[in-house]
């Protein structure tokens, strides 16, 4: 018998349950795939607020003002349906980089793929199933001034 996938749960384990996990672990060794190689990911964790889908980082998309610099373009499955995505470095509100990410909005990506440079978004949403939207107008002047430090550290 070989163990293919384990997880250790977010919080403590409980004692029943961590006693069986170290019991396989000492009968049966580390986790392996049917083929004897070592059951480990490639990819690291995305960061809060994000998950992985196809191969590809998403954002998971908040209402709030954000700094936004488009990187590239795509179309990915976003675990849910096939979408024309943007990837964008993001700086959030609450001091958080994002850099590579994917937003997993047509009409957000079509809003924002032409912002090359660092540049203050807000993400509006006008009611729950609507389409997310970028607005670039009426926001603090504070996120401006940091997108013009950030575009200078660009340069």
């Amino acid at each position: 018998m070989r163990v293919l996938y384990t997880r250790t749960p977010p919080g403590p384990a409980p004692a029943r349950e961590l006693a069986t996990y170290k019991t396989l672990l000492e009968r049966h060794g580390p986790p392996t795939l049917p083929n004897g190689q070592p059951a480990t990911s490639s990819r690291a964790l995305p960061a809060s607020g994000c998950y992985w889908a196809s191969g590809v980082r998403w954002w998971q998309i908040r209402s709030g003002t954000v700094l936004l610099r488009a990187v590239g373009g795509n179309i990915a499955h976003n675990g849910h349906r096939w979408v024309r995505t943007v990837l964008a470095d993001l700086h959030l509100g609450d001091g958080t980089e994002l850099h590579g990410v994917a937003l997993p909005s047509s009409s957000l990506s079509r809003d924002v793929e032409p912002i090359a440079e660092w540049a203050p978004v807000r993400i509006v949403r006008d009611g729950h199933r609507r389409p997310w939207r970028a607005v670039t107008t009426g926001i603090d002047p504070a996120w401006h001034e940091r997108a013009d430090q950030l575009n200078g550290r660009a340069r």
